[in-house]
């Protein structure tokens, strides 16, 4: 376990799960962690709660922010491991998680990886489903379209990712992890993948993404944000794609 994993959790009013996510990460037993936690100014209690970890935690804050993109940012700019990823506050990693993340980056020398992510319904505590990551199919200019992306909980990127190719767009807000997905694989940086399960999402009505309509609606923009990674046939092919769509040429 050489490599220095920072883990990074942003949160704002999720109490009655962020121990929880504390706990998955903390409980690890990965030597060399570097835990960074980024609380909106909360008002139900988390604060207190993530207080009570402080000793632990490598750096945390409970102020006011622009939204979660803003949160993790302001978290990587401070972090210091070889390797990052982020957890939300109601989401949990399963025992050895950053363990099998490391493993996987040193074996592969990839940039980054991912594992398959447990979906639980909050409901009943059963499992609704296991998204096991796959790389990109098709022509390039449909990756977008889809669009691509590896489950974000169970994802894990070397540092000089970020150095390389900008933070998370802070003009997105539900679309943000799959974006920087996609500029790494338009740049010819593809995850290394395990199918081990290494996170859970944990499914609830408060839960950002129980509504996926927005997810919807903002997946929208990739086109128009990642276009310039095409060549100019790729867009040409982009184009007659949406326009066959539109006029009913393929159906679902």
């Amino acid at each position: 376990m050489s490599l220095r994993i920072t883990v990074i959790t942003p949160s704002f009013n999720q109490a009655a799960y962020v121990e929880r996510t504390l706990r998955s990460v903390l409980d690890q037993g990965y030597d060399d962690l570097e835990y960074l936690v980024v609380d909106g100014g909360s008002t139900d209690g988390s604060a207190e709660i993530i207080a009570r970890y402080a000793d632990r935690l490598a750096w945390w804050v409970s102020e006011p922010d622009r939204g979660q993109t803003d949160a993790l940012n302001k978290a990587l700019r401070r972090a210091t491991g070889d390797v990052v990823g982020y957890v939300n506050s109601d989401d949990y990693l399963l025992p050895g998680a950053l363990a099998e993340a490391a493993a996987v980056l040193e074996r592969t020398g990839a940039s980054w990886m991912s594992g398959a992510c447990r979906f639980v319904d909050g409901d009943t505590g059963e499992v609704d489903h296991v998204w096991t990551p796959s790389l990109p199919q098709g022509r390039r200019f449909s990756w977008m379209q889809q669009p691509w992306s590896v489950p974000q909980p169970s994802t894990f990127w070397r540092r000089e990712c970020f150095e390389r190719h900008g933070l998370f767009r802070e003009d997105l807000h539900y679309v943000f992890d799959t974006e920087f997905m996609l500029r790494l694989a338009y740049a010819g940086e593809l995850p290394a993948l395990t199918e081990r399960e290494m996170a859970v999402r944990y499914l609830h009505a408060e839960a950002k993404s129980a509504d996926l309509a927005p997810f919807r609606r903002e997946a929208r923009q990739l086109d128009r944000l990642l276009g310039d990674r095409l060549s100019p046939v790729e867009r040409a092919q982009a184009r007659l794609g949406r326009l066959a769509l539109r006029l009913g040429f393929f159906r679902s």
